[in-house]
């Protein structure tokens, strides 16, 4: 996770528990060890709770210059910050390729271009008020106990994270239009048989 991301949602969170906040991570304190410990794996996770408008890209991978010595004839760099790979394509409206497979951070394949479905940790600018939101809450909730050393606390931020990611869920539904379905055997039933 980006520091930067980490220290200005994690000071947002830190004010909601009512702490004092960190001016960088290696300032010394307990308070930026425990926040630079904690924060930057809740705000991991809050991106990979949801495919997030923000965070997907479709996007071609470049092709490396050695070929792969798992019997592919080309291997493909997946992109740094990648948090999920939903995809792989062998032209942006085209289908899969027939095999491949993902060693460490490349793609192998026997195509000679490769596009990727993707999903990138995007710069915090980019994220949306009701996911920001969502990830300040996540981090009050994962840092109340050892903050404010309350269960109570750390049980009512995790309310407070739950009912804010189903907000944050609803907002980013609502930015995706409906897709009609077609060739459906309940519609057409719904429908007279036409």
């Amino acid at each position: 996770m980006d520091p930067f991301t980490t220290l200005t949602i994690g000071n947002q969170a830190l004010a909601l528990l009512g702490a004092q906040e960190v001016a960088q991570a290696d300032e010394g304190t307990e308070l930026a060890a425990t926040l630079f410990r904690i924060a930057p794996l809740t705000l991991d996770a809050a991106l990979a709770a949801h495919p997030w408008a923000c965070t997907v890209v479709l996007d071609r991978l470049p092709r490396l210059l050695d070929p792969p010595t798992s019997g592919f004839a080309n291997a493909f760099a997946l992109p740094p910050g990648l948090i999920e790979l939903r995809r792989v394509l062998t032209h942006p409206q085209g289908g899969p390729p027939p095999a491949w497979r993902v060693v460490g951070t490349e793609v192998h394949a026997d195509a000679e271009e490769l596009w990727a479905d993707l999903r990138l940790e995007p710069p915090l600018a980019a994220w949306p008020a009701h996911l920001i939101a969502y990830a300040r809450a996540q981090v009050a909730a994962d840092l109340a106990l050892a903050i404010t050393g309350s269960t109570a606390d750390a049980q009512f931020w995790a309310q407070r994270a739950a009912e804010a990611l189903m907000a944050a869920r609803r907002v980013e539904s609502q930015q995706h239009p409906h897709q009609p379905m077609h060739d459906f055997p309940l519609v057409a039933a719904r429908h007279g048989g036409r």
